[in-house]
């Protein structure tokens, strides 16, 4: 019987493998140009996604006032923060008792998210009343006052109260919830839910007006921005990049980014205005690197503020999938 040179047989296979399985570069997508329109008066709230690059839906600020925490066992409500609203809380008093807004102790949602603080806070023990102060219209005009009980939270509902600070206007309502969304949107000017924004599947960053705190300022520790907003719930993360380019940064740094799902961790401090010449500068120094819940990384850095006709109101972006 003829003899096979065994090492020679073992090269053959192993040069049959490689032939057979080919590695293959990254190939990242290519850079891309957005801007989306806001408003002059940042009156619109666009949901966007990124590895779409497409805007899902928009609404007016003003549609809604408060959102509720919809997966099944959720509790947390918010306030709109986008019309710079605001919650004081009282004990001790009943639901049909007539209050003032005079001398109330004002608090707002923590801009970082629901984990970790909201102007409701953990209502479900208590038997609080709460006044909503609900920001500012479009034109600046105030939205006036409600005053709201929270009587109960189950796996599918939450069940509410409110009315004017005169009693009038008492509507009692009930908020089905839908695991497949964030949160649900009520507006109080008719009790309705409000189609906001996109099954929290499908979407990626909110542009939007918000209330930023500043915990070093006591006069004015609170004041209204434009910027984006993430989809922290559905775990978003962003880390950010002062020190090397945005045409230099790939897939291969990501192991070198801290990344966090801290909602407004893309914010509005990527421009600063100027008050001698009245307008906004964008730091197009910072880059963002984002992963989404597919595990897929984008960098975004702004590159502008404005529009063709010198509108405001226009954040600009180049944007690509590493």
């Amino acid at each position: 019987m003829k003899k096979i040179n065994i090492i020679y047989l073992f090269a053959l296979i192993l040069s049959c493998e490689q032939n057979e399985m080919p590695i293959t570069s990254h190939i990242p997508g290519d850079i891309i140009t957005k801007q989306i329109n806001m408003g002059s008066s940042y009156s619109k709230q666009i949901f966007y996604s990124l590895n779409d690059n497409v805007e899902l839906t928009e609404n007016i600020k003003t549609d809604w006032d408060l959102a509720f925490e919809s997966s099944s066992n959720g509790w947390n409500i918010i306030i709109n923060s986008s019309t710079f609203s605001q919650l004081a809380e009282l004990v001790d008093i009943n639901f049909n008792d007539i209050i003032t807004v005079n001398n109330l102790d004002w608090k707002w949602d923590d801009p970082s998210g629901i984990n970790y603080n909201s102007a409701f806070g953990d209502y479900r023990n208590k038997n609080s009343i709460y006044v909503l102060d609900r920001g500012y219209k479009i034109n600046g005009n105030s939205r006036g006052y409600k005053k709201i009980m929270i009587d109960s939270v189950n796996n599918t509902a939450y069940y509410i109260k409110y009315s004017n600070l005169d009693n009038t206007n008492i509507q009692n309502l009930e908020i089905k919830k839908d695991s497949t969304y964030n949160f649900q949107y009520i507006s109080l000017d008719n009790g309705e839910t409000i189609n906001i924004e996109p099954k929290k599947e499908y979407w990626d960053l909110l542009f939007t007006q918000y209330t930023h705190l500043f915990s070093d300022n006591e006069e004015n520790p609170a004041y209204l921005v434009t910027g984006v907003l993430t989809n922290y719930l559905h775990n978003i993360m962003v880390a950010s990049d002062t020190i090397n380019k945005f045409v230099d940064i790939e897939l291969n740094m990501i192991d070198q980014y801290s990344f966090t799902n801290i909602q407004n961790e893309i914010g509005y401090d990527w421009k600063s205005y100027n008050f001698t010449s009245q307008s906004y500068t964008v730091n197009s120094e910072i880059t963002y690197i984002i992963s989404d819940i597919n595990d897929r990384y984008f960098k975004l850095h702004f590159i502008d503020f404005y529009n063709d006709n010198g509108e405001k109101g226009n954040p600009k972006f180049e944007i690509q999938k590493l």
